[in-house]
């Protein structure tokens, strides 16, 4: 061979090599079986699961659309379409996902606004939590996965003495140093943005403190702790962390302690090729995309490393099988129809970060001051404003504390945008009288409107009943009854508020298909067994064999005077009757025996009856109706018997149902099931039983209030009836012998059993 040619040879096998290597290194991509949103009240997860570890998942917010997360999975494929419940339209736009290489996948989750995000992985399970804004007034929430954990931990405190940072090239790390595992809660605020960590059962031995953050690119500028809470029932130290910005973020916990890292904002490189749907588009979708520019260089990314997943808790409900996405999304809407809605609502709660204060005979002013500096609001002070303020508070709400501090000094606040007003009580209820006055008097005074509301689903008259309440002094609400329209004439912020119940109430009315099935099974069994004999002798000198002596000379022994007949039954024989006869009470088998000498002086006669039945019978009656929430709803199949009654000489007829009936009434609740009130009869006429030649009505009914899973089947009564009898016809002392007793008894025994059984099945109608 050429030695010119080897050493291209070589590198080309080479080369061949390693790209066989790599594609062997690569390995198959790991499918994900099921995509899931799981809503939640202080987060939503974006539960990914998976046939196998997904490879470090890589999540970013897109510097071209700050609110749209990109999450980019390697070694990845699905035939699995994320469903967002309805439930979540005001918190996630929609979710796409994308294949940006032969084994590449991409999630594109666009939200309504940025949130801080956290990645943790758990073999074939990966999770991407959305720390939700927490907003409004409410009570101090712990979720459910939170309160199962703690409910698993055994009871002791946690001492949290050290906390220190550091900072990387793609990260600054907090960490506090723990006796013991501690259970934490995360939850995110506004104004400003900032991260909560709670820390359950942990008591704050370090000096509680501030830090400042000295690196502008990431997400953290300040950090904070404090006991949150001494006691009562529990202990809980909390970290806050000052956002410049929702980002992204992991928090690793064990028996040493807690960290928290923050990772740098992405650098707005070149513009992502990336397919984001429009606001008109439907809520999922699963698109290819365009494919890339050759120069196209995606973003610094953040890895994650896998987290240890906490233990699941089991739900108290059994979930019921996975169904198809379309079915699921349904089932989704069904249940949203039945959940609170909140209409008009005001909040009454603290959420301000604490903080301890201790004074003695401070000015007024100053105190405020102090306060609206920790909180960064601006303020003004009424020119009647003065006092003093002496306190002791340790670790309370900034905004509980401000309350205290002006209770005590009779002077209120109001707060419009990050302006702080503080006046005295008096001053604010008089303006506050005022807005209220000058509000009704717009209401009296001011121009009203006419607008017409056509309704689809309900009664216009329900409607009106339901809401005329709501109407002002001036205001007017009349029914077309003709065309359901509600003509309402009133100011516009009654008008608003009439409308948006109006939607509320004026929905479709969801519908339910009741199916029973009522099963009569019967058996019979019959086993009859008989016999007949007798038996003639004659002693004469005619035939010769008469007897020795002078009397008797002559003897005739007749053992068959019972005769065959209409008195009698079984079978006959050449004797014409029989002197044993026990023949069975029916019978389909005979079998008659006949022996003689040969002058026939003596006879005897033999009969042998049996029968043996078995049988075996079903009766499925399959009734099945449909109708809406909480209507009747009745089916009948059958006929109608009449009954004559004479009373003064005057005849009156009467028709009573036989036939086949149900009545239910159905109630859809919220979780999904069915609470059904059902009168289910099976009534049939007896025209073997005539009575004055009316039949009477054998019946078979039940009448009862269940509660039954959609699409599930249950059983609301049964009835089971067994009937045995035996019958023995016996010849007295005769029957009782040892041996020959069976000759002179008969056996019959029936045995009869029926049972009915009605099943119920509700579907709701999607």
């Amino acid at each position: 061979m050429n030695k010119r040619i080897l050493p291209p040879l070589f590198a080309a096998l080479c080369v061949l090599s390693l790209v066989a290597l790599h594609a062997e290194s690569a390995g198959p991509a790991v499918n994900i079986s099921k995509i899931q949103v799981q809503p939640g009240p202080l987060a939503t997860k974006l539960v990914l699961e998976s046939d196998g570890p997904l490879s470090a998942p890589k999540a970013y917010y897109l510097p071209g659309s700050p609110e749209t997360l990109v999450l980019d999975l390697s070694q990845a494929k699905t035939a699995e379409s994320p469903i967002v419940p309805s439930s979540e339209a005001q918190f996630i736009r929609d979710i796409q996902v994308q294949k940006t290489g032969s084994q590449d996948l991409r999630f594109l989750v666009r939200l309504n606004e940025r949130v801080p995000i956290r990645v943790r992985a758990d073999g074939g399970r990966t999770v991407v939590e959305l720390a939700k804004i927490q907003r409004g007034q409410a009570a101090y929430l712990i979720d459910s996965e939170t309160q199962a954990r703690l409910d698993r931990r055994p009871k002791g405190e946690i001492f949290l003495d050290k906390l220190d940072y550091s900072q990387a090239a793609d990260r600054v790390s907090f960490r506090a140093r723990l006796t013991d595992e501690a259970v934490a809660q995360v939850f995110a605020l506004e104004n400003p943005s900032r991260l909560v960590v709670d820390l359950y059962d942990t008591v704050l031995t370090a000096k509680a403190d501030t830090w400042s953050v000295d690196s502008p690119q990431t997400a953290v500028q300040r950090f904070r702790v404090g006991q949150f809470q001494q006691s009562n029932p529990r202990a809980i130290t909390r970290l806050v962390f000052d956002l410049r910005e929702p980002g992204v973020y992991s928090l690793d916990s064990d028996k040493s302690g807690l960290s928290v890292s923050f990772y740098k904002s992405q650098p707005a490189g070149p513009a992502e090729t990336v397919q984001t749907v429009p606001d008109s588009a439907p809520a999922v979708t699963q698109a290819t995309p365009k494919p890339a520019p050759a120069k196209f260089e995606a973003p610094a990314t953040v890895e994650f490393k896998v987290e240890p997943k906490p233990a699941p808790v089991k739900p108290a409900v059994t979930q019921p099988p996975a169904a198809a996405p379309q079915e699921k999304k349904a089932a989704t809407a069904e249940q949203d129809k039945f959940r609170p809605k909140t209409v008009s609502a005001e909040d009454d709660r603290y959420t301000g970060e604490v903080l301890s204060l201790k004074f003695k005979d401070a000015d007024l002013r100053d105190v405020v001051l102090y306060l609206a500096e920790f909180a960064n609001l601006n303020v003004v002070f009424d020119s009647d404003v003065r006092g003093t303020v002496t306190c002791n508070l340790q670790d309370v709400p900034w905004d509980q504390a401000l309350d205290i501090v002006l209770r005590q000094n009779k002077m209120g606040k109001t707060i419009e945008g990050n302006v702080l007003r503080i006046a005295p009580v008096s001053i604010l209820t008089r303006e506050q009288d005022d807005e209220r006055k000058m509000k009704e008097s717009k209401e009296l005074a001011g121009p009203v409107q006419v607008k017409t509301i056509p309704l689809s689903y309900s009664k216009a008259k329900d409607v009106q009943a339901l809401l005329k309440s709501k109407i002002s002094n001036r205001g007017e609400m009349i029914i077309d009854e003709r065309t359901n329209t509600l003509i309402i004439t009133d100011v516009r912020d009654k008008l608003d508020l009439i409308e948006k119940l109006i939607t509320v109430v004026d929905t479709p009315t969801p519908q339910v298909s009741i199916e029973a099935r009522i099963v009569e099974a019967s058996t019979t069994f019959v086993r009859n067994l008989g016999i007949q004999w007798g038996f003639r002798a004659i002693a004469d000198p005619f035939y010769g064999n008469q007897t020795s002596v002078q009397f008797p000379n002559k003897i005739n022994i007749d053992g068959a005077l019972i005769p065959q007949g209409t008195v009698t039954k079984g079978i006959g024989g050449p004797l014409g009757g029989y002197g044993i006869n026990l023949p069975a009470p029916s019978f389909n088998t005979a079998l008659g025996m006949s022996f003689a000498n040969v002058l026939d002086t003596f006879r005897l006669d033999v009969a042998l009856t049996a029968l043996e039945s078995k049988g075996e019978g079903k009766i499925i009656s399959h009734p099945q109706v449909t109708t809406q929430n909480n209507m009747e709803a009745e089916i009948i199949q059958g006929r109608q018997i009449p009954v004559q009654t004479v009373a003064n000489f005057t005849v009156t007829t009467r028709y009573v149902n036989a036939a086949l009936q149900l009545k239910a009434t159905p109630q859809i609740t919220a979780e999904g099931t069915i609470i059904m009130t059902v009168d289910i009869q099976n009534n049939a006429a007896d025209f073997a039983n005539l009575v004055n030649g009316v039949p009477p009505i054998t019946t078979q009914s039940a009448k009862t209030t269940i509660m039954v899973p959609d699409g599930g089947t249950t059983v609301i009564g049964g009835i089971y009836r067994t009937e045995d009898s035996v019958t023995r016809d016996k010849t007295p002392f005769l029957s009782t012998l040892p041996g020959i007793g069976a000759l002179f008894r008969n056996f019959a025994r029936t045995k009869t059993s029926r049972e009915l059984l009605i099943f119920i099945t509700p579907r709701i109608i999607k």
